[in-house]
């Protein structure tokens, strides 16, 4: 099965930092969860470890609330657990808990301070509540602590879009295409870009080409059925 556009940049470690889910596809939603180790499980109940795989499996279903409750549970008997803390504070996010996502990445910045990944997070958050400038500033600081984080890049374009500064944006976009030439993914991010600091006729081009080259594509699909009903807005 062939791998939507916008996540073949996945194997770049490239992604937007929070996959869209039902949402409008400009806009952040929280991290993926971070895999745990394999499990098994035991006498008809799970291990410790089987724990944190319903979670992250349940996360990755779209069951967030039942994320929350394991991750939670997970929590109660493995409060030093901080993958689970981190993959906690973004099922908070995809339910749109925004302010209680912050406090629980705070939490879990403060017990490792020099993760780029959840500076990336609490830069998303923040975006999401309309903190534009505290949002640049995490996305910076994790970009300092791993200078080379295409996804971090990404996310810096996109809140520099909202912010009303295309050129910006537009000029990080271009350096990572120009970076990695064979990824049609951040072309389409290259479009969306476009489209979100509204130079859409720019953009025409770009889904023209992506649509000759891919056209039964699944991302290539609802990045264009969303661009036509932004449009018909």
């Amino acid at each position: 099965m062939r791998t939507p556009l916008r996540f073949r940049i996945l194997a770049l470690s490239c992604a937007l930092p929070f996959a869209a889910c039902g949402k409008d596809e400009s806009a952040p939603a929280p991290a993926p969860a971070r895999a745990p180790a394999s499990a098994t499980k035991v006498s008809g109940d799970f291990t410790a470890a089987g724990k944190k795989i319903a979670a992250f499996e349940a996360y990755n279903n779209g069951r967030f609330a039942d994320a929350l409750r394991l991750y939670d549970g997970l929590l109660a008997v493995e409060p030093d657990n901080l993958d689970a803390r981190i993959n906690r504070a973004a099922s908070l996010g995809q339910l749109g808990r925004w302010p209680e996502a912050l406090t629980a990445t705070d939490e879990c910045l403060a017990r490792n301070p020099n993760d780029p990944e959840i500076h990336i997070n609490r830069s998303t958050i923040l975006s999401e509540l309309g903190r534009s400038e505290e949002a640049l500033e995490s996305v910076d600081r994790a970009l300092a602590l791993s200078k080379d984080l295409p996804k971090g890049l990404l996310l810096k374009a996109t809140i520099l879009g909202k912010s009303g500064k295309a050129d910006e944006s537009v000029a990080i976009v271009d350096a990572l295409v120009q970076r990695f030439p064979n990824e049609p993914g951040l072309l389409l991010e290259k479009a969306r870009m476009l489209d979100l600091v509204g130079r859409g006729a720019l953009a025409d081009p770009i889904y023209a080409q992506l649509s000759a080259q891919f056209p039964d594509d699944p991302g290539l699909q609802a990045a264009l059925t969303a661009r036509n009903a932004a449009a018909a807005k």
